[in-house]
């Protein structure tokens, strides 16, 4: 009785098989990890934002507008408060300079009258220094109602914001730095200093 012998003949088909079921296989697989790995993308991606809707985007433009219209009434305002600031110091240092001319007609009225005074050796009247006088005292009340003020100096201390010594003695009873004599009068228009008073300070 005679053997029968198995040979590879007989096992080709089973591998045949493997061989065609093993890239099937592979390619599965990799398809479940690919959706896996899909999965995993969606849960770790954060949710997008939603779009703001009409009455949002509405809300925001009329905030921003309301802002940009209060910056420029507030700027308008500071404009118009500066622009009034600028014309009354126009106007008030336009008025110094016009009142300093009368300060040096004052000056000479009264050096005529210490003149005509220094001289007069009789008691008798005197028409012409009368006048002057006269002239003198109107000029300084006109002075006075457009705001004009001497400059208070004598026995004070010296300030340089309103006084302008022009030379220095000695005088026993005086502290130094005391003005002792105002060699010209000082005059103001309200706070601005038309003329500083020239004064003599005790050395």
């Amino acid at each position: 009785m005679t053997k029968r012998r198995h040979g590879h003949g007989d096992n080709a088909p089973a591998d045949e098989n493997i061989a065609r079921e093993a890239p099937e296989a592979a390619a599965a697989d990799a398809a479940a990890a690919e959706v896996a790995s899909a999965g995993d993308d969606a849960e770790a991606a954060p949710a997008a934002a939603p779009e703001p809707s009409v009455e949002d985007v509405l809300r925001r433009e009329r905030d921003e507008a309301q802002d940009k219209w209060l910056r420029a009434v507030a700027e308008m305002d500071n404009l118009r408060k500066r622009t009034r600031r600028e014309v009354v110091d126009a106007q008030r240092f336009a008025k110094a300079d016009a009142l300093r001319g009368f300060l040096d007609v004052l000056d000479n009225l009264e050096r005529a009258l210490q003149s005509g005074a220094a001289g007069a050796d009789t008691g008798a009247a005197d028409p012409f220094r009368d006048g002057i006088e006269l002239i003198r005292q109107r000029l300084r009340g006109v002075l006075q109602e457009q705001g004009v003020t001497p400059i208070e100096a004598l026995g004070l201390h010296l300030d340089p914001a309103v006084h302008e010594a022009v030379g220095q003695l000695p005088r026993e009873g005086a502290e130094p730095g005391t003005i002792i004599e105002v060699a010209q009068p000082g005059y103001k228009l309200g706070e601005l200093v038309l003329r500083p008073a020239r004064v003599i300070i005790c050395a």
